[in-house]
């Protein structure tokens, strides 16, 4: 019983982890689009060709 309390904590933990690395990488990718203009409009030329 002891081991399935622990495994739950640290899935739960990890899954924070997870969380807080992606939210991270959305705002270092937010904030490099933000600073490069150029790199902004080659992204949205590309997402418009695929659409």
């Amino acid at each position: 019983m002891g081991a399935i309390v622990v495994l739950w904590l640290v899935f739960s933990v990890l899954k924070k982890l997870v969380g807080l690395v992606i939210l991270a990488a959305l705002a270092a990718a937010g904030f490099v689009l933000w600073q490069n203009p150029a790199l902004w409009q080659a992204l949205v030329g590309w997402l418009q060709s695929l659409a």
